[in-house]
């Protein structure tokens, strides 16, 4: 009874404890945190539980980027969306987009994705530069542009496989058939070989789709930090054996080519044998910015794997953009390719990054189609350790003053859908790009930020400028006089879910098209 007695008097005592604490933590942060004077939803100052409904369960997930929105809206430019970070509304305010990520701001990233060893994810400032020039030569526009051919071949290769299905007069699944060639092009940089999706009859669909779950775990990982380590304790064999359609197996094979690559990288010391090309993990190795204690098999695992990541869904999704928007104004079909027959009236090559890169048009086609898309539609925040960080309201009424460690954030696509900057801002519009003034052109260059600005930019950035050209280019030369689309609504082309990167409704069949002999 005795036992009894204490025990029940120790869970009390215990109970109480945590409901003192939870009152004590609650009351500060309410009116005594550094952030207390910042407008926003009293649950969100209380709670991170709030941006976890919305970005894990609310709607299926993905949903905190919108919250946000509705959050600016109703506070104004500056909200409290978590209780230790703030953003900053870049319609309201986008001057400050190139204060927060100037290349001058030495900031430390908060709470990245994985085990933060990759470059995308590493949250130390000083880290990160290490890490990012370890890489950055093999990203540079020189190297990028000795891999033209490779990404014709492959540009080549999609264009084959969608006149062969539109021989059959099939529907064309473009979604998938351009996560293909993404996917292809990039584990060629990666890797370096294609992971041969293009091979594939359906398109990788079941696959992709896996892919699209796992961006919805990584997104709960940046709530819940074992969620990565426990996916990674799962058997190869118990993901299979549940799994009867053989997508898990596609992707537990795509994990094991990259172990395979790092292991072979490893062991030739960073020296590829004369057969093959370098590739960004011999150049990790090589790198005199790394200490050697770096250079191990997870690290090399999860850097090649997270380059591959960034330049597949962001690139695909643009290229299906493009594509719809172009398909579905007969005015901007017509002077694309007017511009495209100009530039090259012979079908039977492709053209090449020299050519496609000076046409405007078509260039206008792909600034549109990486606006409207936002490639990252995630929040990207960002804190000083060191010192104190300020803001003034564009008003001038009100200033804050932040202590080290404040997290600050801004998002893509506030300043692409900045109407001030962008007339019309949610209508594809080539021209836009073309006939303006110069001070326009300019104002709209600063801050068009796809591929974000400053030190943490995206380091791919080259490759994907020259895969959005070659793709695009070619295709429409080939294709556009055939190409039609088939049930396919801006709907199902627009992002619904942000899991970092935009992804289309879940009901959605995405962009599906069928070839029709040109008239």
């Amino acid at each position: 009874m005795a036992v009894s007695i204490i025990t029940s008097d120790l869970a009390i005592t215990a109970a109480f404890c945590v409901a003192l604490f939870v009152l004590v933590r609650s009351v500060y942060r309410l009116y005594f945190h550094p952030l207390a004077r910042v407008p926003g939803p009293r649950l969100a100052a209380l709670t991170s539980w709030h941006e976890l409904w919305y970005d894990c369960f609310k709607g299926g997930g993905g949903q905190h980027a919108f919250k946000i929105r509705e959050m600016h809206d109703q506070y104004g430019p500056i909200v409290r969306i978590n209780p230790w970070e703030v953003h900053i509304d870049g319609q309201a305010d986008p001057a400050f987009w190139h204060v927060l990520y100037s290349q001058s701001n030495k900031l430390d990233k908060d709470r990245g994705f994985g085990t933060g060893l990759s470059t995308v994810a590493t949250t130390p400032s000083d880290l990160h530069r290490a890490r990012r020039s370890a890489v950055s030569g093999y990203f540079s526009a020189a190297h990028v542009r000795k891999s033209e051919p490779m990404v014709l071949e492959q540009v080549s290769k999609l264009i084959a496989r969608i006149r062969k299905c539109g021989s059959n007069d099939e529907v064309i699944d473009l979604a998938n058939a351009y996560r293909c060639l993404t996917i292809d092009v990039v584990t060629s940089f990666s890797i370096p070989e294609p992971r041969n999706m293009l091979d594939l009859e359906d398109f990788g669909k079941g696959f992709n789709g896996l892919m699209r779950d796992f961006s919805k775990l990584l997104t709960l990982q940046r709530h819940f930090k074992f969620i990565t380590p426990l996916l990674e304790s799962i058997p190869d064999w118990l993901l299979t054996s549940v799994d009867s359609s053989g997508s898990s197996k596609q992707i537990v094979d795509f994990r094991g080519s990259f172990q395979k690559a790092a292991k072979q990288a490893l062991d030739r010391k960073g020296k590829p044998p004369p057969d093959q090309k370098l590739s960004i993990l011999d150049t990790l190795y090589s790198s005199p910015e790394l200490a050697q204690t770096d250079k191990v098999m997870n690290y090399f695992v999860e850097e090649a794997m997270n380059t591959t990541g960034a330049g597949t869904e962001t690139t695909a999704a643009t290229l299906g953009l493009l594509t719809f928007h172009v398909l579905s104004d007969r005015e901007v079909l017509a002077k694309l390719l007017a511009e495209l027959t100009a530039a090259s009236s012979d079908n039977t090559k492709l053209m090449g990054i020299r050519a496609l890169e000076n046409l405007p048009y078509l260039q206008g086609c792909i600034n549109e189609a990486l606006r409207l898309s936002n490639p990252v539609t995630g929040r990207l925040p960002r804190f000083n350790p060191r010192a104190p960080t300020t803001y003034t309201t564009p008003d001038g009424k009100t200033t804050y003053t932040f202590p080290p460690n404040t997290v600050m954030s801004m998002s893509m696509p506030d300043l692409h859908f900045n109407a001030s900057i962008f007339p019309s801002p949610r209508t594809f519009n080539p021209a836009r790009w073309i006939d303006t003034s110069s001070e326009n052109l300019k104002e709209m260059h600063r801050n068009f930020v796809p591929f974000s600005k400053g030190s943490r930019s995206c380091v791919g950035i080259e490759v994907a400028k020259m895969e959005l050209a070659l793709t695009a280019g070619n295709v429409f030369q080939k294709l556009g006089k055939e190409m039609q689309l088939w049930e396919t609504t801006e709907r199902d082309v627009s992002w619904a879910y942000d899991f970092f990167a935009p992804y289309i409704p879940v009901d959605s069949k995405g962009l599906r098209v069928k070839l029709q002999k040109a008239t």
